[in-house]
C-alpha cells in the first residue's frame, strides 16, 4: 500500500484492488442498498451495517457478499497501518460501513447546496462526524472507489483534502482504488457534471480500543 503524503500532516494511504472483486456483482449489491433506502434517507449515505453486524472483537466478518469482503480489505488495511506505524494495543475493533453516492446531476450533499444547509465548508471529518452521532472514535476512514463517473474535465470527481494552512489538495481516484485517511483528515468528493453515471463508493470508519479487563477478587 502506497502513502502518499501532501504535506507534513496531511496524507493518505492508496491501493489498486479492482482484481480482487467484480464489479458488476458489488454494484448490483450496491444499487440494491440504496434502493432498499432511498425513501429514508436524503444525504445520499446509505447505511449498511453498524455495530450490530456479524463481527468478532478483532474485526473479522461473517462473509455472505461481495461488499462484505470489501468491508473486510478495509479494516484489515486498517489494521495493518495502525499495527506497523502506530504500534498501539487493542484489542476491540470498531467499525461501520456505508455506500454513498455523488450524483452528476443535481447532487444533495452538503457542499453542493449551501445555502439549503447553511454551510460554507465543503469539508468534512469523521471524527466530528461520530462525535456528533455519539459514535466510537474513528482512526481511520476508508473508501472503495466502486464506479466512477465516465466523464470527467478538470477536477470533475476528485477527491479534496484540506491540509496545512487551509491548502486544498486532491487526488483523482480510479474504479477499484482503495484510500484510507486518517478519521480526522478533512475532505471533500467533487461531483462530474457531464458524467452519464455515478461516483458510488463503499466507505466504512475503523476505531481500535484497548478494554482493560478487570481482575476478580475471588
Amino acid at each position: 500500500m502506497q502513502k502518499i503524503y501532501f504535506d507534513h500532516s496531511t496524507f493518505i494511504w492508496k491501493q489498486n484492488l479492482k482484481s480482487h472483486f467484480r464489479k458488476e456483482r458489488l454494484l448490483g449489491e450496491a444499487l440494491r442498498v440504496i434502493e432498499s433506502l432511498k425513501d429514508k434517507v436524503t444525504h445520499d449515505g446509505f447505511g449498511y451495517f453498524q455495530e450490530d453486524k456479524d463481527i468478532n472483537f478483532l474485526g473479522e466478518i461473517r462473509i455472505n457478499n461481495e461488499m462484505d469482503l470489501v468491508c473486510q480489505a478495509g479494516i484489515n488495511a486498517c489494521k495493518k497501518i495502525h499495527e506497523t506505524e502506530r504500534n498501539l494495543p487493542y484489542n476491540k475493533v470498531n467499525t461501520d460501513a456505508w455506500v454513498n453516492v455523488v450524483r452528476s446531476v443535481n447532487p444533495v450533499q452538503f457542499q453542493f447546496n449551501p445555502e439549503k444547509y447553511k454551510i460554507s465548508d465543503k469539508f468534512h471529518n469523521h471524527v466530528e462526524i461520530n462525535k456528533n452521532k455519539k459514535g466510537f472514535f474513528p482512526d481511520y476512514t476508508y473508501v472503495y472507489y466502486i464506479q466512477m463517473p465516465d466523464v470527467m474535465e478538470g477536477e470533475d470527481g476528485v477527491l479534496y483534502f484540506r491540509g496545512e494552512s487551509d491548502k486544498e489538495y486532491y487526488i483523482k481516484p480510479e474504479e477499484g482504488d482503495l484510500i484510507i485517511m486518517l478519521g480526522s483528515t478533512p475532505h471533500a468528493p467533487n461531483n462530474a457534471p457531464k458524467s452519464n453515471v455515478d461516483r458510488i463508493v463503499m466507505a466504512g470508519n475503523v476505531g481500535f480500543e484497548f478494554i482493560k479487563k478487570e481482575k476478580s477478587l475471588l
